[in-house]
């Protein structure tokens, strides 16, 4: 079941403030990036890109420029809902080693740092677009978590497990395509539940493609893995606030000359993000945490 974990207002806000300055910054980063390859871009042509989503077809994440829209307009509702829901199975097991799958502009990455864990936490993204990578690569925070991207696709962990049975955590953000259907090398990777008791599985997907999570949910249960379901309406009150200001956010927005009528938000009214969640009780080993001034041994 869900934790329903207390999270303040003033908690809320100082870890808003730092979504907006990462995701800002990295946006800056990356712009510098473009500017370096002399790629000059048309906000227009990307914006009417990006509005394939709509249409329930993918866009071009390979086309320069376009991570840079993307992340500024989705970037941080995707970071507070897959930090939502961690915070909300999260129950004093803390992954040391994360798998992204389909990792994006990096979304999962300033979530878990997010989080505050009280351990480090190493994190492999593996991501199809080479320019959604090059963002991924932006962000200048070093915090609890170090990453690495990589380029692949979710057929391409079949031939990779390592990484697959070495991970605690594996999440898979908005990643499957519109009518994806090639289960067989994702579940062949995972493996069966039994010897996976110590790791979590989290798959986060926009309604639009709910019909994929439900597949996903059947096809993991048919290997043995417990699996819970919930949507965005389960996630604590406090981080569904639409109406806390991203000036740093919105600034870079602007200044690329894009609506102002449809500037960044961490939250919509509503998202209608559905969350699955397989394992969400993972077996903790006895570990010794360096939690900040001393060290504690968990069972």
């Amino acid at each position: 079941m869900l934790m329903n974990k207390a999270l303040d207002s003033y908690e809320w806000l100082r870890i808003h403030e730092r979504l907006d300055r990462t995701v800002a910054d990295a946006a800056l980063s990356y712009l510098n990036k473009l500017t370096l390859r002399r790629i000059h871009i048309n906000t227009q042509q990307l914006g009417d890109e990006l509005d394939e989503l709509r249409l329930g077809r993918e866009p071009d994440y390979n086309m320069p420029g376009l991570p840079l829209v993307y992340a500024l307009k989705y970037m941080p509702r995707r970071i507070v809902s897959i930090f939502g829901s961690l915070l909300s199975v999260l129950d004093g097991w803390y992954p040391k080693s994360v798998l992204d799958i389909g990792s994006g502009t990096g979304a999962t990455a300033i979530a878990m740092d997010l989080l505050n864990l009280p351990r480090h936490v190493s994190l492999l993204g593996i991501e199809p677009s080479q320019e959604m990578i090059l963002f991924s690569e932006c962000p200048g925070w070093w915090g609890r978590v170090s990453t690495t991207y990589r380029q692949g696709s979710i057929s391409d962990l079949v031939n990779n497990r390592a990484s697959l049975m070495t991970s605690d955590l594996v999440v898979l953000s908005a990643c499957f395509p519109y009518g994806f259907d090639n289960w067989s090398p994702l579940l062949t990777a995972l493996g069966e539940y039994k010897g996976q008791d110590s790791k979590m599985i989290l798959a986060v997907k926009p309604d639009a493609k709910a019909d994929l999570l439900t597949s996903f949910q059947q096809r993991l249960r048919s290997r043995g893995w417990p699996t819970i379901a919930f949507c965005c309406h389960d996630l604590p009150d406090v981080i569904k606030d639409n109406t806390l200001p991203l000036p740093q956010i919105t600034n870079v927005w602007q200044r690329l000359g894009m609506d102002d009528s449809s500037r960044p938000k961490t939250w919509w009214n509503t998202p209608d993000d559905k969350f699955l969640v397989a394992n969400p009780k993972p077996v903790r080993p006895a570990q010794s945490i360096n939690c900040c001034y001393k060290t504690e041994t968990v069972f």
